[in-house]
């Protein structure tokens, strides 16, 4: 019984760390690319007190779901906050060209 908890716990874990992005900055516009082509139309949300959607209008962005690149202040991890920031700008603006350029899109918000 305690090897079947360990596997599904083990599992679970693991399931989770592959669902996050690479926070690869590099990598950002493929993913926006394979979201767009899926229609799973988000921006990502950055910030400690003040999170916003990083380089999109806010406004726009509430429009749509939200996904989290480092919300909160509760990191000591400044190299990876910075390096979500940049992943999500770039993620961003490769949504929010297309989103703003297709109208249609406005038919997937959330």
């Amino acid at each position: 019984m305690r090897r079947l908890l360990i596997v599904v716990v083990l599992g679970a874990a693991s399931a989770c760390y592959a669902a996050e992005p690479s926070w690869n900055p590099v990598d950002a516009a493929k993913d926006a690319e394979k979201d767009i082509k899926t229609q799973r139309i988000q921006f990502y949300w950055s910030g400690s007190e003040a999170v916003s959607p990083v380089g999109v209008p806010i406004e726009f962005a509430k429009q749509y779901s939200r996904a989290d690149a480092g919300v909160g202040c509760t990191t000591n991890d400044i190299p990876l906050r910075e390096k979500q920031e940049k992943y999500a700008r770039a993620y961003n603006e490769k949504m929010y060209d297309f989103v703003s350029k297709n109208p249609k899109i406005g038919e997937l918000k959330h």
